[in-house]
């Protein structure tokens, strides 16, 4: 009879995270191709800490309800929060996020005023040609405008186009939201997104968020967590009508 044995051992702990050299090109480190994106009001351009950090910062820091159902809290400096995106963002090459800028402002050289919040692609998976939208975090200023449809909009058409026109000719196109989070439900279905159902303990939430769920007595992790709501999109939507939608609803908020 073999022997069976598990050596299986976790791997040591990170070390400290250092920061990319701002002189040096930044690389996004993402699976995908990435080109930037834009459509008659919004262009999307990779985010990178140094440039579009302190914007997002000072437009953040009066408003903590723009984190209620994102696994972090307010950030206090711009040191604080490149440091997060580095460890959680572009150390990770399933995560890629875009600034959101408003061409009615652009400024050469300038980035104030004109950043409008964030968007991203994550879990990008080649092997099943699938990603998931998230990071969405619009200010205050551009919300219940054309942002959030244009910026879901162009992200859903450069992931399900075919290569030869112009896109990455993914099957699939996810997003999660925390159960209670209607308004991102809302958002998704209204862009065409399916509702498949609720992951329930689906991801754990920091013990100083008000949105978790308690875990059992002697849970083996001791951190409380949420259920999620799993929508999607894939290439038969998209080619079946979904594509027109989306345009159509672009074009509305144009």
């Amino acid at each position: 009879m073999v022997e069976v044995i598990n050596n299986y051992t976790p791997p040591p702990p990170k070390g400290p995270v250092t920061l990319p050299d701002p002189d040096a090109p930044y690389d996004l480190n993402f699976r995908f191709p990435v080109r930037e994106l834009e459509s008659d009001k919004l262009k999307l351009v990779p985010f990178v800490p140094s440039i579009h950090g302190q914007a997002l910062v000072e437009g953040m820091k009066p408003h903590p309800e723009l984190l209620q159902y994102l696994p972090w809290n307010p950030f206090d400096t711009l040191h604080e929060f490149e440091l997060h995106f580095e460890q959680r963002i572009r150390s990770d090459p399933t995560w890629m996020v875009y600034a959101l800028l408003d061409k009615s402002k652009i400024i050469p050289g300038q980035v104030h005023g004109q950043l409008a919040g964030t968007i991203g692609y994550l879990r990008a998976s080649p092997e099943t040609a699938s990603v998931e939208i998230g990071y969405v975090i619009v200010l205050p200023s551009y919300q219940r405008t054309f942002v959030s449809t244009h910026a879901i909009g162009l992200l859903l058409d450069y992931a399900l186009q075919k290569p030869g026109d112009g896109g990455l000719g993914l099957r699939r196109v996810q997003w999660m939201a925390h159960v209670d989070n209607k308004p991102s439900v809302r958002a998704a279905e209204r862009m065409g997104f399916k509702m498949e159902g609720v992951l329930r303990w689906d991801r754990t939430v920091p013990v100083d968020k008000a949105n978790g769920l308690k875990p059992r007595e002697d849970d083996v992790i001791q951190l409380k967590g949420r259920h999620s709501a799993i929508l999607s999109m894939c290439w038969d939507d998209w080619e079946g009508g979904g594509r027109e939608h989306v345009y159509k609803i672009m074009a509305r908020r144009s």
